[in-house]
């Protein structure tokens, strides 16, 4: 017997479900039926069988899969299952709909695994260093539920590391001032101002060579990545530079016009690599990344098959969706997809997201729950293959509602339904006062104005205290009708932490904060290691800088990184305009 019908049967005693599995390859999904009592789960491919159980638990026999390891059961929610078709197959909106992992393989990874199957998730983009160290059966876990793992990401240094290549051939590095760079070996150079000299061929052949040896030591990978070391730092050597001209600068936007425009020089290795690949492996892809200075196709360039991008949005507005029009954010990004979409030639596209809150982790409000299922719905129609979000388990009270409903809209499940059955689930008869406690999230950053993009200084600029009291006493109320609650009493946690970080703020912008009360703060925030609220490695960084700027009396917006903090400004400078030609018309 296939393994993945195997493990759907077993799935189907421990959860109940009571029905007959019907194999029928012409269908688009699974599909449920109930004909004169007879109960059916009939399914296309051994994976849809899967799915379908976990669907006919969920809907019928009182399950709730919200989190990774804490399945709930509540008898109260258990259906019956209507006469007919109960529920109807179903092309998925997106092919590939997945998560990115930016953390390693760990105690939580089977049960991530599991709740991906159980919300219909089939990709994993991980860092490669971390696919080095993946157990084999945590492999097989994955195979089993269907879910194709992509060992990628920022990765030039991962195929040429400059520890060995600097030495042995310093002509693969990047020219900067008229000198090779000198490999610094740590992180924070890497990321920000370390490259490759991309237009070398001899380079281009020894990335190939590493990639297919890699390739035949993980027979099980489909793809394969060419990301850039994250940051800028492109190399500037005569050839390098005609196709990187320095005076073409990248856009506003997209947080890269104090820089030149990446783009062709990238897709021009993109398209040599892929076509070298293809020569040897023309089985595996390619995929590729479309990031801040490099967000847009170059002139020319076409997604060929076997070549897939993760368009990524960085630093998107979250107070708009993708499509708005009226964003000055997003419209830009817009515009990208709809031009990647345009010059696909049998290749594929995917949106690389951030709906853990686009800041870090830093566990400020991104409430995206309509919003989801709209621009997921106009990424299929414009052209989009697949869906990919950041996310870590240790915030999911945070942002776990965006990655199940990015789950769900991607299959194309109905909005007002499933959002309506997830509140139902998580707060009983509770439901409407938790609806009304989650709108006042989602109003705080419209407070802040027509635009947002959550870093701490545009939310915390521009909102008052009372409004992050007045959240906290609403999560109170709520779990004080259900004490025994975990998730409830997270949220009281979470909205404390808000109203707190709220206050440090206000008392920084007055030149009160001392380092004792950033270093307090930071103490109690580890303190609440045993919830889901808190990443807490994403923070020891951040209080670092900000305890740093109240030391040495320097401004302080975000991370003390220079470009970082201008573009916070010119963000500032743009809203102040915006609201205003708003409100006076």
């Amino acid at each position: 017997m296939n393994p993945t019908l195997e493990f759907a049967k077993q799935e189907m005693k421990r959860y109940g479900v009571e029905a007959e599995l019907v194999r029928e390859p012409g269908l688009l999904s699974f599909e449920i039926r109930n004909t004169g009592g007879k109960k059916e789960i009939a399914y296309s491919s051994e994976v849809e069988a899967l799915y379908g159980i976990y669907d006919f638990a969920e809907r019928f026999c009182g399950y709730t899969f919200f989190e990774p390891g804490r399945d709930v059961f509540d008898a109260a929610s258990i259906g019956s299952i209507p006469e007919g078709t109960a529920v109807p197959q179903r092309k998925p909106l997106l092919k590939r709909r997945g998560l990115i992992q930016e953390f390693p393989f760990n105690d939580e990874t089977p049960a991530l695994f599991d709740w991906m199957a159980k919300n219909k998730l089939n990709y994993l983009l991980v860092w490669m260093k971390y696919y080095d160290d993946i157990p084999e059966e945590f492999k097989c876990a994955a195979a089993l539920r269907g879910i194709t793992i992509e060992s990628g990401h920022h990765n030039f240094n991962y195929w040429i590391p400059g520890e060995k290549y600097g030495k042995e051939h310093s002509e693969f590095l990047a020219m900067l001032g008229g000198k090779r760079i000198t490999p610094s070996g740590t992180m924070t150079e890497l990321l920000m101002s370390e490259q490759l000299c991309t237009s070398n061929p001899d380079l281009r052949a020894e990335i190939v060579k590493n990639m297919l040896e890699y390739a035949e030591k993980h027979p099980e990978l489909e793809t394969l990545s060419l990301v850039p070391n994250d940051g800028f730092g492109w190399c500037e050597c005569p050839e390098c530079a005609r196709l990187c001209p320095p005076e073409n600068k990248g856009d506003f936007y997209s947080i890269s016009e104090h820089v030149p425009k990446a783009g062709t020089i990238y897709h021009d290795l993109v398209r040599d690599v892929a076509a070298r690949l293809h020569r040897t492996r023309p089985d595996l892809k390619l995929s590729f990344c479309a990031y801040i200075n490099y967000c847009a196709p170059s002139p020319g360039f076409t997604l060929e098959p076997g070549v897939m991008v993760h368009m990524a949005p960085y630093w998107r507005c979250v107070n708009h969706t993708i499509d708005d029009p009226k964003c000055p954010i997003n419209s830009g990004y817009a515009n990208d997809i709809r031009a990647w979409c345009a010059c696909k030639h049998g290749g594929d596209v995917n949106i690389y997201e951030y709906f853990m809150g686009v800041n870090f982790y830093l566990g400020l409000p991104m409430i995206h729950f309509e919003e989801m299922f709209h621009e997921l719905a106009w990424y299929s129609k414009t052209g989009v293959d697949g869906i990919l979000t950041q996310f870590h388990v240790p915030n999911w009270t945070v942002y776990g509602m965006n990655y199940l409903f990015m789950a769900r809209a991607a299959r194309g499940e109905k909005m007002t339904e499933t959002i309506s059955r997830l509140f139902r689930r998580l707060f009983g008869t509770d439901e409407k006062e938790a609806g009304e406690f989650y709108h006042a999230l989602k109003r705080l950053p419209t407070e802040a104005g027509s635009c947002h993009i959550p870093y701490p200084y545009s939310l915390f600029s521009r909102t008052g205290v009372e409004s992050y009291e007045k959240l906290h006493v609403m999560a109170q109320k709520l779990s004080r009708k259900a004490p025994e609650n975990r998730f409830r009493q997270e949220l009281t946690t979470w909205t404390d932490y808000l109203l707190h970080f709220k206050k440090l703020f206000d008392d920084y912008r007055r030149g009160t904060v001392s380092e004792n009360q950033l270093s307090v703060f930071l103490e109690w925030i580890h303190s609440n290691r045993n919830t889901r609220i808190f990443v807490h490695d994403r923070f020891d960084w951040f209080f670092d800088e900000w305890k740093r700027a109240v030391r040495k009396h320097l401004p302080w917006l975000h991370y003390n990184i220079d470009w970082e903090d201008a573009y916070i400004r010119k963000h500032e400078k743009l809203w102040r305009e915006t609201d205003s030609r708003k409100n006076n018309p």
